[in-house]
């Protein structure tokens, strides 16, 4: 069950998310994606996890965090700038399982961190 809710939530996820357009050589809109997203989910200690990415100018990119039933519990999205760092203080939260998810238009990536 919680794979199905997981595999929905990122299906959802990167359906959802937005484009940023650039004009192409010729005069049409092109998506203007990261040709990877290369993200960093760490866990610095029990009570703090490290976000951080890289990104083309203008590209937006959604950060969302899940709670063990899937319920979203905190989205945002960052299309200035070509860096994102922030750390997420979980100090607050009960014990259980947090899907972090961060995606563009084309990629997406999860990982799952269980707070104790």
């Amino acid at each position: 069950m919680k794979t199905t809710i997981k595999t929905l939530a990122i299906a959802g996820l990167v359906a959802m998310s937005s484009l940023a357009f650039a004009e192409g050589k010729d005069g049409k809109e092109e998506a203007k994606v990261s040709p990877e997203l290369k993200v960093r989910i760490t866990e610095l200690d029990e009570d703090n996890i490290a976000v951080t990415f890289a990104k083309l100018e203008g590209e937006e990119v959604k950060v969302k965090i899940y709670d063990a039933y899937g319920a979203l519990m905190h989205t945002e999205k960052k299309s200035e700038g070509t860096k994102f760092l922030k750390k997420f203080d979980i100090s607050a939260l009960p014990a259980g399982e947090y899907t972090y998810l961060v995606a563009n238009d084309m990629y997406a990536v999860k990982k799952v961190i269980t707070k104790e």
